[in-house]
């Protein structure tokens, strides 16, 4: 996860502020610097309450299985693809013109890039980085494109909260813990303020766009355009909403396996409970202090794999392992594809 969950006001700026988006200007600045050090805080103090021995937490790395590893990051990397099939749906929905969309290759290339982004600066704003590409390559609308961006980020919220709560149903037999119960119920209202805003945003965007001035009326119009008119044909979003989903949850799986760990003497048991560590990270890339949840996911899942009995230096080299491939490889894979896109 990535990635992975942005705020729709920042969606919804004036297109014209889309000049600002140097991400290299971004990372030099001290909110950004400091929201490192930030999350190395965090995590220092998630996990000064445990001891770990050094020597065998680099044992531990240092015998991981490179096939399984490689394995993994593939699995994850198919994220991608997925989610391009997905936007470009939801843009034909909104009623983007088919010959001017790219191709599915471009669009998972702007979602990397955008996820790129916010593996390196705070205030999740690799979504309107994304959506600034779009309107770079294609001239479209940047306000419907984040409003489309926006339709996704609740259809993800919706399907996680849902995977959540079976898996966590099952891998805890029944009896959620009380931190987890709090969880799900948090995030059970704000998916119904989310479907009340779209309900406002469906009977009362007219009423708000007489309210507005020309240019910013044209803006808010577009804006909820894309929002609104993204769903539809739920059976192939849906789909590539849970093939993404569960490409996080095949992550974690694989790297378990590449240091030899086995939850559950169950294969679907372990599979459920790994989903569900999977899918609670993912939520913790929310706040917008750290870049990508840094210091909040790898605490979540060093302490999830504890709780479940493994020694903590396994538990904290799984979560090492996990973000290499889920952060780590973001920033290095992303740099010379930035770059690239920076000359077309």
């Amino acid at each position: 996860m990535a990635e992975r969950w942005d705020q729709p006001s920042v969606l919804s700026a004036p297109e014209a502020g889309t000049a600002d988006l140097a991400l290299g200007q971004r990372l030099l600045r001290w909110r950004t610097l400091a929201s490192f050090l930030v999350a190395f805080a965090i995590m220092g103090v998630a996990l000064s309450q445990v001891r770990f021995d050094l020597g065998r937490l680099a044992a531990v790395l240092g015998q991981a299985n490179l096939a399984l590893m490689a394995l993994a990051l593939g699995v994850y990397y198919l994220v991608f693809p997925a989610r391009a099939c997905r936007w470009r749906l939801m843009l034909l929905n909104a009623g983007m013109p088919a010959g001017c969309l790219p191709s599915e290759l471009r669009l998972a290339v702007m979602i990397f890039l955008s996820w790129f982004a916010n593996c390196l600066v705070p205030a999740k704003l690799g979504d309107l980085y994304r959506a600034y590409l779009f309107k770079r390559q294609t001239g479209l609308s940047l306000s419907k494109a984040g409003g489309t961006i926006v339709a996704e980020r609740l259809l993800d919220f919706a399907v996680v909260l849902v995977l959540l709560g079976i898996t966590g149903l099952v891998a805890f037999r029944g009896q959620l813990p009380e931190g987890v119960v709090r969880l799900l119920e948090v995030g059970l209202g704000a998916m119904v303020l989310a479907g009340l805003g779209l309900l406002a945003l469906r009977r009362l965007g007219g009423l708000v766009e007489g309210w507005l001035p020309g240019r910013a009326r044209d803006l808010f119009r577009l804006f909820r355009e894309g929002t609104l008119g993204a769903f539809g044909r739920y059976h192939f979003l849906v789909g590539l909403t849970l093939v993404s989903w569960l490409a996080e949850a095949g992550r974690l799986f694989l790297v378990t396996r590449a240091v030899g760990i086995h939850l559950h003497e169950s294969l679907l048991l372990e599979l459920l409970t790994l989903t569900f560590i999977a899918l609670g990270a993912a939520l913790l890339t929310a706040p917008p202090g750290t870049p990508a949840g840094l210091g909040y996911v790898e605490a979540s899942i060093t302490w999830a794999f504890i709780l479940l009995g493994l020694p903590p230096e396994v538990a904290l080299s799984l979560a090492l392992l996990d973000r290499a491939i889920s952060y780590l490889s973001l920033v290095v894979l992303g740099v010379p594809v930035y770059l690239l896109m920076q000359r077309t």
